[in-house]
């Protein structure tokens, strides 16, 4: 019960830590350090925040899971499923979706310097097309979902919504 109040109230401040879910104390606190770094960076863009989804931070983590559980690295599954596929086996719709991964930073800070130096992964942390996210972290694997839901527009610096 005491997990579960302490859950909901990180939940609010945009933060998932996976000891509510799955995952160890080492990788909620580096999901954590990322997700506030990464936020920090975006305000200082003068981008909005972007929103904590407890259902992509699930795609996440089930997606670093099965990168972990079966050795292999990539935004697709061996079998071929992509990030939309995934989503879409969660019930989850969206008008645009994105996804990082990463594979051997070992914290929050590391991970977000090593995408900001690739364009690609760069254009979804710093874009305003998304305005929701999730993380999942297992082991040396990070992937991050990003996702707009449907009905949402882009928010803007300084703007409620």
């Amino acid at each position: 019960m005491r997990k579960s109040r302490l859950c909901a109230g990180l939940a609010v401040l945009g933060i998932m830590l996976f000891a509510c879910g799955e995952g160890g104390a080492a990788t909620s606190r580096e999901v954590a350090s990322f997700v506030k770094l990464m936020n920090a960076h975006r305000v200082s863009l003068g981008l909005p925040a972007l929103v904590w989804d407890r259902r992509a931070a699930a795609v996440a983590q089930a997606h670093s899971r099965d990168m972990a559980d079966r050795d292999y690295f990539s935004h697709k599954s061996p079998e071929g499923r992509s990030t939309w596929d995934r989503l879409a086996a969660r019930g989850i719709t969206y008008s645009r979706a994105g996804e990082n991964v990463a594979w051997g930073q070992r914290t929050g800070r590391a991970v977000l310097t090593a995408w900001l130096r690739s364009p690609g992964h760069r254009a979804n942390i710093e874009g305003d097309t998304f305005t929701h996210h999730g993380v999942g972290k297992v082991g040396p694997y990070w992937t991050h979902v990003f996702i707009r839901p449907r009905g949402v527009l882009p928010r803007r610096a300084g703007r409620a919504g």
